[in-house]
């Protein structure tokens, strides 16, 4: 079983992620629960996403998505004011 919360954007990204190349089918079942909550900036969007499926490591991987590259050391054609060095 898969469990996918947080507000409805963060919850519908990690969802559709975790689900790009997969069959979901019958043998798949999908619950959804939209949910308002009230904070002290006004109202949050809140989204469950419960996925039952098989017990196969096939369902549990997400599959890498590419991210902006990190640079640890400076490169030489690139200005260091250019980039932020992280440790």
């Amino acid at each position: 079983m898969k469990v996918f919360i947080g507000e409805w954007y963060e919850a519908q990204d990690a969802f559709n992620q975790w689900a790009k190349g997969k069959a979901l089918q019958r043998d798949i079942i999908i619950q959804t629960s939209s949910q308002y909550i009230l904070t002290g900036a006004g109202y949050k969007h809140f989204l469950t996403v419960i996925v039952i499926h098989p017990e196969d490591e096939q369902w549990d991987k997400t599959e890498k998505t590419l991210t902006a590259p990190i640079h640890d050391v400076p490169i030489p054609h690139i200005k260091i004011e250019e980039i932020k060095v992280t440790p």
